[in-house]
């Protein structure tokens, strides 16, 4: 009893599971002096692999013989099953994630190298449902969750049906969470890291009130046109938003079945909020006008894939003189004129920015949600 079998490898699970019910089956190998890799090389007959099929994805993801990888923030991979435990394949230096079972939160899926399973156990009988939320975004590389497996006699369950409703966030680091969980100001790459939870942000909040999936397809530094003091001058948010992994130039997002009845984007923070240096291609003026020009570009490429979606598009006065305000409010006045009244315009105000790098803290995270939840409700297809 307590002993499995893995080709000539014999490992005794029972004295070794921490108190938590969370057992990495690779720490345990590297004890034993063992190779890491020969423990997944063959999988013992008491072990179900979970295939793609039976697993929902929201967000960008790439889904591939390898498993499911993904460099933006928030993306979800959910699946149904039965048993008494649930093993999770990560090979994932780089990412944080939530894990939810039966919608109770439990302990996240911290970063490590090399590849490695967390377990659940000592879990109830019968039916459960496990949804993993990935808490920050990579855009140097993608995190990948390899396979999700059972053990004990578990069996893999349908699918739920999706929620009906869906809204997608595009934005910068502000819609990502980053360092949302912070509560001081000067913090280094490592802290950001650690602090920055998507689950937390405006916009997961926001799906949540409105029994939502949504799509946080955010990147921190980014604007419109011109990014935060001006860094990658021959990039800005545009050239990322149509990949479906950022540091795949040639990927590309198809996803037939994301049709959001809403679009909320806060885009133009990091083109106002630093003044333009010498040898920046702008002037104040050429900027602006450039940031109306291709607001709208996005707005029609929107359209076009989307249709008669409702979209919001938001602003918050920081910077030398808060120009991202009145030009974004121009862009809604530009849209109305030409006949489309399904753009809609709202302001954040009274944030303290008390997280790192002056970043929305989790109180204003609480109020810019709060804010969107009372402009949605005016609109018709999320009144209640």
């Amino acid at each position: 009893p307590g002993i499995a079998r893995t080709g000539l490898i014999h490992y005794n699970r029972s004295p070794l599971i921490p108190p938590d019910g969370e057992f990495r089956l690779t720490r345990f190998n590297r004890l034993l002096g063992l190779v890491p890799a020969l423990l997944f090389c063959y999988a013992p007959p008491s072990l179900a692999v979970l295939p793609q099929a039976a697993v929902r994805t929201t967000g960008h993801v790439l889904a591939d013989a390898d498993g499911w990888h993904a460099t933006w923030p928030g993306i979800t991979l959910s699946t149904r099953f039965k048993g008494r435990a649930i093993g999770i394949v990560v090979d994932d230096a780089l990412s944080a994630y939530t894990v939810e079972l039966d919608g109770v939160l439990r302990k996240p899926l911290q970063m490590e190298d090399g590849e490695h399973t967390v377990w659940l156990r000592h879990l109830a009988k019968g039916a459960h449902e496990l949804r993993l939320t990935r808490r920050n975004e990579t855009t140097t590389g993608p995190g990948t969750i390899r396979r999700f497996v059972l053990e004990d006699g578990g069996t893999w369950l349908p699918l739920k049906p999706g929620n009906t409703r869906q809204i997608e966030f595009i934005g910068d680091s502000f819609t990502a969470g980053l360092a949302d969980m912070s509560n001081k100001r000067s913090c280094n790459a490592a802290t950001i890291r650690a602090s920055s939870d998507a689950t937390a942000s405006f916009g997961v909040r926001v799906a949540r009130h409105f029994h939502a999936d949504w799509e946080l397809n955010a990147m921190s530094g980014m604007g419109m046109n011109r990014n935060w003091n001006g860094k990658l001058p021959d990039e800005n948010f545009r050239t990322y938003y149509p990949r479906l992994l950022q540091n795949e130039a040639q990927s590309r997002v198809d996803e037939p079945e994301w049709q959001p009845q809403l679009i909320v984007i806060g885009l133009g923070i990091n083109d106002f909020s630093t003044p333009i240096h010498d040898g920046e291609p702008w002037t104040r003026e050429s900027l602006a006008q450039q940031f109306k020009d291709s607001y709208r570009d996005l707005l029609a490429e929107l359209r076009r894939r989307h249709g008669d979606t409702e979209i919001i598009l938001t602003a918050v006065k920081l910077g030398p003189d808060g120009q991202q305000v009145p030009l974004v409010q121009q862009v809604v006045e530009a849209a109305h004129a030409g006949g489309d009244m399904r753009v809609h315009y709202m302001e954040y105000d009274d944030l303290e920015l008390t997280a790192c790098q002056w970043h929305p803290n989790q109180a204003d995270h609480a109020r810019m949600a709060q804010a969107l939840i009372e402009e949605i409700e005016k609109i018709a297809p999320f009144r209640r």
